[in-house]
């Protein structure tokens, strides 16, 4: 028990338990100074008549009572706080999640035989880096691996809303670090896509050039089911909106087939 709880409850209880035992808490603010007897005899009625169970079990009722009072005036829950009240738990599961992107592209290029390299690419004056194919890649493929970072962003969310559907209220900094992550990512990517911006390697524009689509609808078609998962995050009892994220999720990966090898 903290030390404020303590104090608290050292000067609640003496009102509560006399109130209880005088089974009406105005007879008690009737009282003056000086009629402890009064007081005694009280509680000697109250204990003779058999009452001593029924006066613990009231004093444990007021005393849990009293603690969800201070606990609701307490600081917000951990798992509300920001970073989630533990930053270094929270970014581990960011960088993993970053890791997790990167190894969906990784593993597409491994898919199509592609022994893909490391290519330096520079986005505005932040160096960086892309998955680059080690051989000229088919339309289909293009788009397989483009793709790739987003499909393995959407079943890392799937796993953890099927798995931890009431996320939001769990002390878990490392896989908020994570939904957040993989959130935040595939804004930033449909905004690049909406400005048109960024080095011609960037996934949403490799999706559009391979479909013959506008990168808009690109940013728009990726923009969807980051949507559906952050509402769903928040309410985790939508079933709506668990299909209509899912469908928006297979729907990117069935476009592959519209693609022309």
């Amino acid at each position: 028990m903290s030390g404020k709880l303590a104090l608290g409850v050292a000067l609640v209880m003496p009102l509560l338990v006399s109130s209880v035992v005088l089974a009406s808490p105005t007879e008690l603010l009737l009282l003056r100074v000086g009629q402890r007897d009064r007081l005694a005899a009280l509680v000697q009625q109250r204990l003779s008549q058999g009452h001593e169970l029924w006066l613990i079990a009231e004093a444990a009722d007021a005393t849990g009572l009293h603690e969800a009072t201070l606990a609701s005036e307490a600081d917000p829950p951990r798992s509300h706080k920001k970073w989630a009240g533990d930053s270094s738990g929270f970014f581990k599961g960011a960088f993993v999640a970053f890791l997790g992107h990167e190894a969906g592209h990784l593993i597409a290029n491994l898919a199509v035989g592609s022994n893909p390299d490391l290519k330096g690419v520079e986005f505005s004056i932040v160096p960086f880096f892309t998955i680059e194919p080690g051989r000229k890649l088919s339309g289909r493929e293009h788009y397989i691996t483009a793709s790739a970072g987003f499909n393995a962003q959407h079943i890392i969310n799937e796993w953890l809303l099927e798995k931890h559907p009431n996320l939001r209220n769990e002390d878990e900094p490392f896989l908020k670090g994570l939904a957040t992550f993989n959130f935040w990512l595939t804004v930033g990517y449909s905004a690049t896509a909406f400005a048109g911006y960024g080095p011609d390697e960037r996934d949403t524009k490799g999706m559009a050039d391979t479909l013959g689509w506008s990168e808009d609808s690109i940013g728009a078609l990726i923009l969807v089911p980051a949507l559906l998962d952050a509402y769903r995050y928040k309410h985790p009892d939508a079933k709506w909106a668990k299909r209509a994220s899912r469908i928006s999720k297979i729907i990117i990966l069935g476009l592959a087939l519209k693609v022309n090898d």
